[in-house]
C-alpha cells in the first residue's frame, strides 16, 4: 500500500514543538538550571533527529555529522524563538549539543574502524554514551549531585593615581564605552546609570534593557549596587537588587575595593568580586562564567577607575 510521507520541514517544526514543551516543563520547574536541561535534553534531541530527520542516503559520516548539526541548529533556534528567549540563551546552550554531537560522530569513526579490524566491540557508541549523559544530567538535581556554587574572582592592577582620584572617578556617574573585550559584547550593556555619592548607605543604580531577539522581544530590569563601607583604603559593596536578565545565569552579591599607595603617586587597585553560579554543569558553566566576571572585572576597572574610553 502506498503512502504518503511528509516532507522533512513537517518534521523539523514537530522537533521545536516537542523541544519546546519539554524545555519549557524544565524551565518553570526546580530543574530548571540544572544539567537535567543542558546535557539530557541536547542528548534527547539528537536521538529525535536522528529518527525523524536523517540525513539523505550516500552521506558519509562526516556528511551526515554535518547535516545533523545544521538541522540541530535551525531547530534551537526555532524553539527559542517558541519559548520567547533570546540569542545569549542559545549561545550557552548549543556549544554543549555540539561537542556531544562531535563525541557521538568520533565515537562512531572508532566504531567503524573497530568493525574494519572485526573486532566486536562495536556496542560502544550506543552503550558508553547513554551511560556518561545519564551521570552528567543529573548534576544540580539534588545537593549531593551539586558542586560548589559560591565562587569570587580577584583583579589587581597597578595605576598612576591617588587614592583620592580614584575614589572621586567612581562617585562620578558611569559612562560604560561600547567597545569591549569579545565576550562581554554579548551582553548589553546599561541605557541609564545612576549613582550619588560615595558614602554608606548610598546606591549606584544601573537600568538595563535586553532586546532578546535583537530588536524586540524587550526585558527590563535593574541592577542596584549599594555602597556598605567605605575607609580610607577600601570601598564595600552589596547587591541589593537584580532583575536584570542575567541574573537568572549568574548571582552577583557584591564587591571588595582596597587600595594601596605606593611610591610616585601610584596605587595599587585590588577588586573582588563575589558571586554564585546558577548553571550546571560545573565543569562547562563555571569556567565560561568566571572567564565572564573577571573580563568583567577588567572593563569595570578601566572605564570607572581610570575613565578609559576603550
Amino acid at each position: 500500500m502506498f503512502t504518503l510521507k511528509p516532507p522533512k520541514w513537517v518534521y523539523v517544526l514537530f522537533l521545536m514543538g516537542a523541544c519546546s514543551i519539554g524545555i519549557r516543563i524544565l524551565l518553570d520547574s526546580s530543574f530548571g538550571n540544572s544539567a537535567l536541561l543542558y546535557v539530557a535534553v541536547p542528548f534527547l534531541v539528537s536521538i529525535l533527529i536522528f529518527q525523524f530527520v536523517p540525513s539523505p542516503e550516500g552521506h558519509s559520516n562526516f556528511g551526515r555529522f554535518l547535516y545533523h548539526i545544521k538541522i540541530a541548529t535551525i531547530i534551537f533556534l526555532g524553539t527559542s524563538a517558541f519559548l520567547f528567549e533570546g540569542f545569549i540563551c542559545v549561545l550557552f546552550f548549543v556549544p554543549i549539543y555540539y561537542v556531544f554531537v562531535t563525541l557521538g560522530y568520533l565515537c562512531e569513526e572508532f566504531a567503524d574502524w573497530l568493525d574494519r579490524r572485526k573486532s566486536r566491540n562495536t556496542t560502544l557508541k550506543s552503550s558508553i554514551i547513554p551511560i556518561c549523559v545519564a551521570v552528567l544530567a543529573i548534576e544540580g538535581l539534588s545537593p549531593s549531585t551539586t558542586f560548589e556554587r559560591q565562587s569570587y574572582i580577584q583583579h589587581e592592577i597597578i595605576v598612576d593615581m591617588d587614592i583620592g582620584t580614584l575614589k572621586s572617578n567612581l562617585a562620578k556617574p558611569i559612562e560604560l564605552p561600547k567597545k569591549r573585550q569579545w565576550f562581554l559584547s554579548i551582553f548589553p550593556l546599561p541605557i541609564e546609570t545612576e549613582a550619588g555619592s560615595l558614602q554608606d548607605g548610598d546606591i549606584h543604580k544601573l537600568k538595563f534593557i535586553y532586546k532578546k531577539w535583537f530588536f524586540t522581544n524587550i526585558h527590563e530590569g535593574e541592577f542596584h549596587l549599594k555602597i556598605d563601607e567605605v575607609g580610607s583604603q577600601h570601598v564595600k559593596t552589596s547587591v541589593v537588587k537584580n532583575t536584570s536578565y542575567l541574573s537568572k545565569y549568574l548571582k552577583v552579591k557584591g564587591t571588595d575595593i582596597g587600595f594601596e599607595p605606593l611610591e610616585n603617586g601610584q596605587t595599587k587597585i585590588s577588586l573582588s568580586i563575589s558571586y554564585d553560579r546558577l548553571l550546571d554543569p560545573a565543569w562547562y558553566f563555571a569556567p565560561m562564567q568566571e572567564y565572564a566576571v573577571q573580563q568583567s572585572a577588567d572593563y569595570f576597572v578601566n572605564s570607572v577607575f581610570l575613565r578609559e574610553v576603550m
